[in-house]
């Protein structure tokens, strides 16, 4: 007999013996395994919604503005701007929270103004001081900005080792921005937030 007439006989065969299926009625749901992101920090202006960071750096949704009526202001506190939320001593400009899920060996703070004597906009006549608080409830009572440490291009650590882990207690920082006989103008530079993770 030819072999291929065989294969052919058997299937036929085959699908003669199969019985009748009864009807199947059925759902489904779509499993999702999500795998947090394990590296990763978020900060808050006053008042307003959390903004991420990421390997390549993030902008925050709103910035911040220091104002002088005069060009002579000292040390104004920092607000965010357009919405207007303003520092105090009950409630600093910005929170920073880990949101990840591992903890950075550090967590630093700077800006890209190495000496504001000298190369703030415009030179010489703005300064910048901050104090940073991570205890719950923070509060600024001193009432001394000027005696707070200035913020440059110098990395300042906030938190290390095991102090900024995902369960820690977010970080509150406070600014204000001292003018000197400025011209009339905006000027702008950056800060800086980051960590270093392992």
């Amino acid at each position: 007999m030819d072999k291929k007439l065989i294969l052919v006989l058997l299937v036929i065969l085959s699908v003669l013996t199969i019985p009748a299926l009864a009807a199947v009625e059925w759902t489904e749901t779509i499993l999702y395994f999500n795998v947090e992101q394990l590296d990763q920090i978020s900060v808050q202006l006053l008042g307003q919604g959390w903004d991420a960071s990421s390997p390549t750096g993030t902008a925050t949704s709103y910035n911040i503005d220091f104002n002088s009526s005069t060009g002579t202001t000292a040390w104004a506190n920092a607000t965010v701007k357009f919405a207007n939320n303003n520092q105090s001593n009950s409630n600093g400009i910005i929170l920073i929270d880990n949101t990840g899920t591992t903890t950075p060996t550090t967590l630093n703070i700077s800006t890209n103004v190495s000496n504001w004597g000298t190369q703030g906009s415009p030179a010489g006549c703005i300064d910048l001081h901050y104090f940073a608080n991570n205890s719950t409830g923070a509060v600024y009572t001193a009432d001394t900005p000027a005696s707070e440490p200035q913020l440059n291009t110098t990395n300042v650590t906030l938190a290390g080792g095991t102090t900024f882990s995902p369960a820690s207690n977010n970080w509150e920082l406070w600014l204000w921005g001292n003018f000197s006989n400025c011209n009339q103008g905006t000027y702008a530079e950056k800060l800086y937030v980051f960590a270093d993770f392992p």
